[in-house]
């Protein structure tokens, strides 16, 4: 009822007519779905009193109590064991790993158990999740491999399993209830890949705030074969998501500066790829630049790129971080793409192009 949302959101609803960053959007988001589905349940490490690591689950547990929103212990491998366990039970869980480099110590409750449990047993068992991870690079000042890491290998190839990954708030939002809808309705796995960098950004350029968006309506969502498109230039294409998809906004500005005429397509969804949406985006433009934040070896580019042969497009190219861990410190973005080698990569395949 509007009761329950004004007291859910206790003085945060006149909040909602202004724009906000991608941690409050999601926060929100969450809100909602707990409000309209009691048996969506939260669990991970910080996730309540503390309110999250990065203030994503801020008030949940205080708007939905102890057994909605439940502190856990420091280990993967019983976060995911329980969300799988109330999964088996007629509940939507949506367990959280605070760093996606913290997955690997529990990967296999996904691989071996949660995502092979329907195929295992023709459909009759599910345990249907969306868990979350903040995850991938960029984060200044707090490097290092054990709290950033941008490689998403071990969940793609996983046959059944969906990972999500927003670069803005109000698409995170509306994906989120996507992502609920899946496992509640087609009691699917899914994988939610927040990119940390991007939970505060404000901004696009100095001081722009053109990185927050509206919270969009309850009802709105963002389905699993929608991609997202900025611009409609046939110059150029970048092909692209998360902080990657930041990045090439910063270098389709210095771009369209110099006459190319581009269009950003943010995939959104990683797995399954959205393939028709995909190549209707792209369909026209005479260059398309594959913007992978991702390691060359495992990343997303590797799809793109044989998908990209197969359907016979014209001139492709690809820009992968190196195959290197993060590194700490001043190094933070060292091994991954940045706008400047966006630009450059651009250019040399227009180049390219025109012999």
């Amino acid at each position: 009822t509007m009761d329950a949302r004004a007291l859910a959101f206790d003085g945060e609803i006149k909040a909602q007519s202004t724009p906000q960053t991608m941690s409050k959007l999601i926060n929100w988001a969450l809100t909602d779905l707990m409000l309209a589905h009691s048996e969506v349940v939260l669990m991970g490490e910080d996730v309540g009193l503390k309110g999250g690591v990065y203030g994503v689950t801020q008030k949940l547990q205080k708007r939905f109590g102890k057994s909605r929103v439940i502190d856990s212990l420091l280990d993967e491998q019983s976060i995911l064991g329980l969300a799988i366990g109330l999964g088996h039970n007629g509940f939507v869980p949506i367990p959280e790993i605070q760093f996606l480099a913290y997955l690997h110590n529990a990967e296999d409750q996904l691989r071996g158990e949660a995502a092979t449990l329907p195929f295992f047993s023709n459909g009759q068992f599910t345990n249907p999740m969306v868990l979350r991870i903040a995850g991938l690079g960029y984060q200044k000042g707090f490097g290092g491999h054990f709290h950033n890491d941008n490689s998403l290998a071990v969940l793609r190839d996983i046959p059944g399993l969906i990972i999500a990954c927003p670069s803005c708030g109000a698409d995170a939002a509306a994906m989120m209830r996507e992502a609920v809808r899946l496992a509640r309705e087609e009691q699917r796995v899914v994988v939610f890949v927040e990119p940390i960098a991007l939970y505060h950004t404000r901004d696009l350029e100095n001081g722009d705030g053109a990185w927050m968006g509206l919270y969009p309506p309850p009802e709105k969502r963002i389905g699993l074969d929608e991609v997202g498109i900025h611009g409609n230039g046939r110059d150029l294409a970048i092909v692209t998501y998360g902080n990657g998809h930041y990045l090439s906004r910063q270098a389709a500005k210095v771009l369209e500066a110099t006459g190319t005429k581009t269009r950003m397509i943010d995939l959104r969804w990683l797995a399954p790829l959205p393939k028709s949406s995909l190549l209707d985006a792209i369909s026209g433009c005479e260059n398309v630049l594959i913007v992978d934040e991702c390691r060359a070896t495992g990343g997303q580019a590797e799809g793109l790129m044989a998908m990209f042969a197969e359907e016979q497009i014209g001139n492709f190219a690809r820009l992968v971080a190196q195959d290197s861990f993060i590194a700490t410190g001043p190094a933070y973005a060292a091994t991954m793409p940045s706008k400047d080698s966006i630009i450059e990569a651009a250019n040399d395949l227009m180049k390219r192009g025109e012999k």
